[in-house]
């Protein structure tokens, strides 16, 4: 992170996520290069509307032409 996205509470956030978590959250923003999730027990961004960040190949196993698609 560069300092102007530094956020401590942040950081101790993602630093306990481990792989295979299951998180809930809402879509906050959507792309045309994936879906940005505002996570129920995260903190805020300082930057993006959201701290999740799903990328469009992993929104679906099929092709899709944009992540409103399926989101």
């Amino acid at each position: 992170m560069d300092g102007q996205s530094e956020s401590p509470e942040l950081r101790a956030f993602l630093g306990t996520l481990r792989p295979g978590d299951i998180l809930s959250g809402t879509v906050a923003a959507i792309e045309r290069f994936g879906v940005f999730v505002a996570l129920d027990d995260g903190p805020a961004h300082p930057l993006f509307p959201g701290v999740g960040f799903v990328a469009v190949p992993e929104l679906s196993w099929r092709h899709i032409d944009a992540p409103t698609d399926v989101v």
